[in-house]
C-alpha cells in the first residue's frame, strides 16, 4: 500500500544499510521495539505513495507516546510487518482487532454502510474522528472527541461548503451554522456548559442511523426518550404549561419534540397566547388596585402593576407562562389557581433549593422559609446585574440580613452563630462591597451559593471544611493554588488530625485585612489551636512577649513560616530552608547572616535533652536567685526582729533639722547625683523590663499600655540603659582619678577603711552581727562601709556587667552573632531576664529594708540625697568611723549644718515616690510568680 519515494528515502536507506552490514549480523531481524520504526518514520520529510498519491508517512513519536495507544508497539497495529526493512506495500490497520464491538455497531450505521459497503470516498473512517497516531481519550481537551470539539469534528463533513454538503442533498441545511446559533450551541460554545447537547448526544457515536430506522435515536418513536436523556422533567413541564392540549391536536396522535423544536435550530419558545388566554384577559381584573382576596385569614393584594413587569427579566413571558393552571372555562379564569411553580423553567435551581436548608424549611411549611419570591420578587424580577435588583451583589447582604441579622428569624433559630450581618459589614469583604462599592468582592451567595445553601457540617456544603478552600479559591485563585501545595493541604499532608482551612485563620463573616493590627494579633492564637507546644515556646521569646502586650510589628508565625505557602523546612520552597532563611530574617533584621540564623526560635530551657545550654543557664540563674534571696532574706528577717527589740528597748536617735543641729557630711553632691541616676535608671529598667518578663500579669499589661505600648517601653528601657552605662562609666573615671592622685592605692583597696572591697574585717563584723541577731553578743561597731553596703556596691558592678553585656547582645543581635553563635542569643535572654529579676527582687526587698524599713531609719534614710547625717545618728550607726575621726582630729572638718529645707522635702518626696513604685513592682512580681506562672 505504501511506497517510499526514491528522493526522500536516501537518508533512510543509508541508515538501513549501516544497520544491516555493520551492526546486525543477519540481513533481516525481527522488530522488537518502536525505535527501529522511528529511525525512518521520525524524519519529517519522509513520504510515500498511497493510491498513486504522494503523502507524508512521518510519525510524530512524541504525540504517539502521549496518545491512548502510547504504550503499544508499532507492530501491534501494523501486524503484517515481520522483519526490517519491511515491504513498501502494507495493508490498512484494522481497528477491529481490539475494537470489534465498536466496529460491529459502526458497520450498521450510515457511516459504516457508506464506508464498508458502498466504498464511498467521503465516508468517515475510524481515524477521521479519532485521529491516527495521536488518538486521545474523550476526556482530554485536545481530543477530537472531547465534548467541546465534537461539533468541529462532525463539521469536517457536515459543515456548509464541504464535499458532503455539496454532493448529498439531505445535508444541505446549514447544520453546523444552525447548531451554533441554537440554545444547545450557545450553551456549549458561548457558556461552556459541558452538559449541553452535542451531535453525539442525539445521533449517537458509532451507532448513527437514519431517522427512518426504528432503532435510530432520532426515530420519531425514540425521539422523546432521546431528548429526555437531558430534559428529564420535560413531560411534566409541558403538561403544566399547555394542559396537554397540544398533545391532542389529532386524535390519538401525540406530537414529538421536533414538531415544535426544529432539530439543529432549537430556540427559546415564548407562547404569546396561552390556551386562549392573553395578558389583556388577565389585566381586565388585575389592573384594579382594589383587587384582593382572603387567604388563611389574611388579605392578599391581587393588583398587578404592569410597569415593573415590563422592566423585569420575564417581560417577554405571558401571564400563563408562569400561571399555567388558569383555564378559560373557569370564572374567573384564575379560579383555584395555585402559586407559581418556578421549577417549570428553573428546574436545576429549584432542585438545589429544595435540597438546601431554605428548601427543607419550605417543605415543612415553615412560615420563616424564604421562597423564590422572597429573594427574587414576583412580577418585578430583575437580573442580578441590575443595580436595583434584590440579587445584585451590593444588595444581597441586605436581602439576607432580613432573616440573618440579630433578632431576625434565622438568627433566633441558630444561636451558635451571632452578629452575622454586623460582622460581615465590618469585614474586609463587607467594607469592600458596601463602602468601596467593589461588586467583585465576596457576599453571602458567593460562599454559601445562591440556591444550595447547606449547613457547614453537610459534606456537600460549599462551606464544609473539605470545600472551603475551593470556595474561597473562586476569587482567590492564586492563593488557593499556593495553599494546595502547602503542608496544610490534604493533597500534601496525610493525618488524622483536622487540617486548617481558610476559615480557621480568616474567620468567615469577619474576615479582616491581613495587615491590620487586630488580624496580626489573633493569628498566633489561630496557629496555637494546632501547634500548642510551639506556641508556648514562641511566647517565651521577645517576639511572643511583646505580641501579648499588643505589639503588631514583632514577627508572628506567618512572618517566618509564610501564610499560604507553608512548606517543610527541608523543602527548597520553604522560607525557612537553609538557602532562604537569611533572606527571611532580613525582612526584620537587616544585615542578617548565617550565624545569626542559628538563633533557636522555638527552644525552651525546659528541654534538657535538646537544649542543654539553655537548661543549665536557667538552672544556674535560678540557683543564684534562690540562694541570694534566701541568704539575705534570712539575714534581713533576723536583723528586723533584733532591731525592733533593740529599738523598743533603747530607742533610737532623733533626727532633727533645726538650725542648731549638727550634721556630718557623708557624701558629696556628685555622689548624690550618681545615686539619683542609679535610682531613675534602675526603676525605669525594672518597670519596663518586667512588662516583658511577666506579660500575662494584668498590672504589667496595664503598665505597658500606660507607657505607650511595647515600642515605647523599649525606647524607655534603652534610654535607661544609656543612663546606666553613663553613671557606671563616670564612677570608673572617678576611681581612675583617685588612683592617679594617690588618694587610693592598690594596697589600700584591700586594707583601708575607705575601700569598698570586702576584707577580713567585714567577715568578722558579719559574724559579730549574726551573734547580735541571735542575742549571743553585743552589737558590732562599723566603720565607713558595712559588709552589706559592700555587697550592694558589688551587686551593681555584677549587674551592670552581666545585665549590661547580655542587654547589648539582645539590643544588637545581628552584630553580636558575628562573634558569638546564634544560640547565645537564647542564653543571653535567660541570663538578662533572670539577673534582672534577681536585682529587682533584691533592691525592692533587701535594699529597701536597709534604707527604709529597719527600725531607726523608718520610713526613709535621706542621707544619700542630703549628703549629711545627724551626728547622733552617725555616732550610733558608724561608731568605729566616728572614733577614728575623733582620734585623727578630722571630725570638725566634716561637721556641717542641717540641709536646706527644700532639699529635705524634695528628698522625702522623691524617695517615698520611688519606694512606692518599687513596692508596687515587687508586689506584681510576687503575684505573677505565685498565681500566674505557677
Amino acid at each position: 500500500m505504501h511506497r517510499f519515494t526514491t528522493t526522500n528515502i536516501h537518508r533512510s536507506t543509508l541508515i538501513s544499510l549501516f544497520i544491516l552490514f555493520f551492526t546486525i549480523p543477519a540481513f533481516c531481524q525481527e522488530i522488537d521495539d518502536n525505535q527501529s520504526c522511528i529511525e525512518c518514520h521520525g524524519e519529517e520529510d519522509i513520504t510515500g505513495e498511497i493510491d498513486d498519491r504522494e503523502v507524508s508517512v512521518f510519525v510524530d513519536y512524541a504525540k504517539f507516546e502521549k496518545s491512548i495507544h502510547g504504550g503499544f508497539a508499532c507492530i501491534d497495529c501494523h501486524d503484517d510487518i515481520e522483519e526490517f526493512p519491511h515491504e513498501f506495500e502494507l495493508k490498512k490497520v484494522e481497528c477491529s482487532t481490539c475494537h470489534d464491538d465498536q466496529l460491529e455497531v459502526f458497520a450498521k450505521s450510515v457511516h459504516g454502510v457508506a464506508a464498508l459497503e458502498r466504498k464511498d470516498a467521503l465516508a468517515p473512517k475510524c481515524f477521521t474522528c479519532h485521529g491516527k497516531h495521536d488518538v486521545l481519550p474523550p476526556t482530554d481537551p485536545e481530543s477530537k472527541t472531547y465534548i467541546f470539539n465534537i461539533p468541529s469534528t462532525c463539521g469536517q463533513c457536515h459543515k456548509e461548503g464541504t464535499p458532503m454538503t455539496e454532493t448529498h442533498e439531505l445535508h444541505q441545511h446549514n447544520v453546523v451554522s444552525n447548531y451554533s446559533m441554537s440554545i444547545h450551541g450557545e450553551g456549549l460554545l458561548r457558556r461552556g456548559l459541558t452538559v449541553s447537547a452535542v451531535c453525539t448526544s442525539c445521533h449517537g457515536t458509532h451507532d448513527i442511523l437514519p431517522h427512518q430506522n426504528p432503532n435510530s435515536k432520532i426515530n420519531i418513536a425514540n425521539l422523546s426518550s432521546t431528548c429526555m436523556t437531558c430534559h428529564g422533567q420535560i413531560e411534566r413541564v409541558h403538561e403544566k404549561v399547555i394542559e396537554g392540549r397540544l398533545w391532542q391536536q389529532e386524535a390519538d396522535k401525540l406530537p414529538v419534540c421536533i414538531d415544535c423544536h426544529q432539530p439543529h435550530q432549537i430556540r427559546r419558545v415564548y407562547y404569546d397566547d396561552g390556551p386562549r388566554i392573553s395578558d389583556e384577559t388577565c389585566m381586565t381584573c388585575h389592573k384594579d388596585d382594589r383587587l384582593h382576596k382572603e387567604e388563611n385569614g389574611e388579605i392578599v393584594d391581587l393588583f398587578v402593576d404592569r410597569d415593573p413587569l415590563q422592566r423585569s427579566i420575564h417581560s417577554k413571558l405571558t401571564c400563563v407562562s408562569c400561571h399555567f393552571d388558569v383555564h378559560p372555562d373557569n370564572t374567573p379564569v384564575c379560579k383555584d389557581s395555585q402559586p407559581v411553580d418556578c421549577s417549570i423553567c428553573h428546574e436545576e435551581d429549584a432542585q438545589k433549593h429544595l435540597k438546601s436548608v431554605h428548601g427543607q424549611l419550605e417543605l415543612r411549611n415553615d412560615p420563616d422559609a424564604p421562597s423564590c419570591v422572597f429573594c427574587h420578587g414576583d412580577h418585578e424580577i430583575l437580573p442580578k446585574t441590575d443595580s436595583t435588583s434584590k440579587t445584585f451583589s451590593r444588595n444581597v447582604p441586605v436581602l439576607c440580613s432580613q432573616c440573618h441579622a440579630d433578632g431576625q428569624s434565622a438568627a433566633l433559630r441558630n444561636t451558635e452563630t451571632v452578629h452575622i450581618q454586623e460582622s460581615y459589614s465590618m469585614s474586609i469583604h463587607g467594607k469592600g462591597l458596601m463602602e468601596s462599592g467593589l461588586t467583585v468582592t465576596a457576599m453571602c451567595s458567593d460562599c454559601h451559593t445562591a440556591h444550595l445553601a447547606l449547613p457547614a457540617n453537610d459534606p456537600e456544603s460549599s462551606v464544609n471544611p473539605a470545600h472551603v478552600a475551593e470556595t474561597c479559591g473562586k476569587c482567590h485563585l492564586g492563593i488557593f493554588e499556593t495553599f494546595q501545595q502547602s503542608i496544610h493541604s490534604s493533597l500534601v499532608s496525610t493525618t488524622d488530625e483536622p487540617l486548617p482551612t481558610c476559615h480557621d485563620c480568616h474567620q468567615s463573616h469577619s474576615a479582616q485585612r491581613t495587615d491590620e493590627a487586630s488580624f496580626r494579633t489573633q493569628i498566633i492564637q489561630q496557629c496555637g489551636h494546632c501547634h500548642e507546644e510551639l506556641t508556648e515556646t514562641y511566647f517565651e521569646t521577645y517576639h511572643g512577649k511583646v505580641s501579648k502586650l499588643g505589639d503588631t510589628v514583632a514577627a508572628r508565625c506567618n512572618d517566618c513560616h509564610g501564610s499560604h505557602s507553608i512548606f517543610s523546612s527541608s523543602d527548597p520552597r520553604s522560607s525557612l530552608h537553609f538557602n532562604n532563611i537569611i533572606d527571611t530574617c532580613k525582612e526584620c533584621h537587616p544585615g542578617s547572616h548565617r550565624k545569626f540564623t542559628g538563633f533557636l526560635t522555638h527552644a525552651t530551657h525546659h528541654d534538657k535533652e535538646n537544649y542543654p545550654s539553655l537548661y543549665y543557664s536557667f538552672l544556674f540563674m535560678t540557683t543564684l536567685l534562690v540562694g541570694t534571696l534566701g541568704f539575705f532574706g534570712l539575714h534581713t528577717l533576723l536583723w528586723f526582729i533584733r532591731s525592733l527589740i533593740h529599738h523598743l528597748k533603747y530607742g533610737g536617735p532623733i533626727i532633727k533639722y533645726g538650725s542648731d543641729q549638727k550634721f556630718v557630711r557623708r557624701f558629696r553632691p556628685v555622689h548624690s547625683i550618681l545615686h539619683l541616676m542609679v535610682i531613675v535608671s534602675f526603676l525605669s529598667l525594672a518597670a519596663t523590663g518586667m512588662t516583658l518578663k511577666f506579660p500575662d500579669v494584668a498590672f504589667f499589661g496595664w503598665l505597658s499600655g500606660a507607657l505607650g505600648g511595647p515600642y515605647w517601653t523599649g525606647i524607655i528601657h534603652r534610654f535607661a540603659a544609656i543612663i546606666t552605662f553613663t553613671y557606671f562609666g563616670t564612677h570608673l573615671f572617678m576611681l581612675g582619678r583617685l588612683f592617679a592622685s594617690g588618694r587610693m592605692t592598690i594596697k589600700g583597696l584591700f586594707t583601708a577603711d575607705y575601700s569598698m572591697v570586702p576584707n577580713l574585717q567585714d567577715l568578722r563584723e558579719f559574724g559579730a552581727n549574726m551573734k547580735w541577731f541571735l542575742g549571743l553578743g553585743p552589737r558590732p561597731t562599723f566603720g565607713r562601709w558595712t559588709y552589706w553596703e559592700k555587697f550592694d556596691y558589688f551587686a551593681v558592678f555584677w549587674g551592670v556587667a552581666i545585665i549590661g553585656t547580655t542587654g547589648l547582645i539582645l539590643w544588637f543581635p545581628v552584630t553580636a552573632t558575628r562573634i558569638l553563635p546564634g544560640w547565645f542569643i537564647n542564653v543571653a535572654t535567660i541570663i538578662h531576664s533572670d539577673e534582672a529579676l534577681l536585682a529587682s527582687a533584691f533592691i525592692f526587698t533587701i535594699h529597701f529594708f536597709n534604707t527604709h524599713f529597719r527600725p531607726g531609719v523608718f520610713p526613709m534614710d535621706p542621707v544619700i540625697f542630703t549628703g549629711r547625717i545627724p551626728i547622733e545618728h552617725f555616732k550610733e550607726e558608724r561608731k568605729r568611723e566616728y572614733d577614728q575621726m575623733v582620734e585623727e582630729g578630722v571630725l570638725e572638718d566634716y561637721i556641717v549644718g542641717p540641709p536646706p529645707r527644700w532639699l529635705v522635702i524634695g528628698s522625702w518626696i522623691f524617695g517615698l515616690s520611688f519606694l512606692t513604685i518599687g513596692l508596687t513592682l515587687v508586689g506584681a512580681i510576687i503575684y505573677g510568680m505565685l498565681f500566674v506562672y505557677m
